[in-house]
């Protein structure tokens, strides 16, 4: 390395170290400059991907007073919290949904490997990262916010199989930007960043980890009842149900197998069993 060269961890840092000002210019600047080819590709504009948290309201404000044509749309998973989608429906009426043809807690049944786990997020591309492919996509990916989206992404990305190109206009926002731009701007939020969450979205999501999952079926118990039907519904579906997949012992690597009820596979499901693996977070993630 030369004497004067930096490094892009040096980048980086100096990047999330700037000011608030500036960074509200920078992403006015970057989604200002990039509005032609979203018009290019699509005469309605950006598609703004929009879920309700902070990060996604500060999202569509920056849209707003950059004075460029974008829709916003809602991804509906069919398991946020109500509050969350109490929010969207009375301060956000103008943004679009994606309404899926099938409550997720029943899509599971169609899937014979089972139900979602840290390793095998099959409900984000189907419920998560639906609508606008081909589009200019812009989405709230914060590198700040986790190792992985900080070594993964920048603040114009592609779609890794389209190609088509995906704006991150405040990837260098820190959580302490998010929060004060929404003072600053006397915004509503949802009510349940006042009860001490952290980051909304799918109620039971096992990226939550156990304590995330149970705090929530505490919290929203008629969730839960909702993930045990769909539970019930899988196990009477494939229980004991021949499969071409096998591990690499040349048995049944299905987990429903290896349970004897579906109380088993419940209590496996919301336990440290079925959370081992390297520690993702879930936006983005397909990409």
């Amino acid at each position: 390395m030369g004497l004067f060269e930096i490094t892009d961890e040096e980048l980086y840092q100096e990047a999330i170290a700037q000011p608030l000002s500036f960074k509200i210019e920078q992403s006015l600047q970057w989604i200002r400059d990039y509005e032609a080819e979203a018009l290019r590709i699509d005469p309605r504009g950006y598609y703004v991907a929009f879920s309700g948290g902070k990060d996604s309201i500060v999202m569509e404000r920056l849209f707003r007073m950059a004075g460029v044509k974008y829709e916003a749309w809602y991804n509906n998973v069919t398991i946020d919290p109500p509050e969350l989608i109490y929010f969207i429906r009375k301060h956000y009426p103008e943004v679009q949904w994606n309404n899926p043809k099938m409550h997720l807690t029943r899509k599971l049944v169609e899937k014979s490997n089972g139900p979602p786990t840290r390793l095998a997020r099959w409900c984000c591309e189907i419920y998560k990262e639906q609508g606008g492919l081909g589009k200019f996509k812009a989405i709230g990916v914060r590198g700040p916010e986790s190792p992985r989206r900080k070594a993964n992404w920048a603040y114009l990305s592609s779609h890794r199989v389209t190609n088509s190109p995906i704006l991150c206009p405040i990837i260098y926002w820190t959580d302490r930007d998010i929060w004060q731009f929404i003072r600053d701007n006397q915004m509503p939020y949802c009510s349940l960043y006042d009860e001490g969450f952290k980051r909304l979205g799918c109620i039971g999501c096992p990226m939550g980890g156990p304590e995330g999952q149970k705090r929530e079926f505490a919290r929203w118990p008629a969730y839960e009842k909702l993930w045990r039907k769909g539970f019930q519904a899988y196990w009477d579906r494939w229980k004991g149900v021949p499969t071409l997949r096998k591990n690499k012992h040349g048995n049944n690597d299905r987990w429903i197998e290896k349970m004897q009820t579906v109380d088993d596979l419940w209590n496996w499901w919301i336990s440290d069993k079925a959370y081992e693996g390297e520690q993702e977070d879930c936006q983005g993630w397909l990409w």
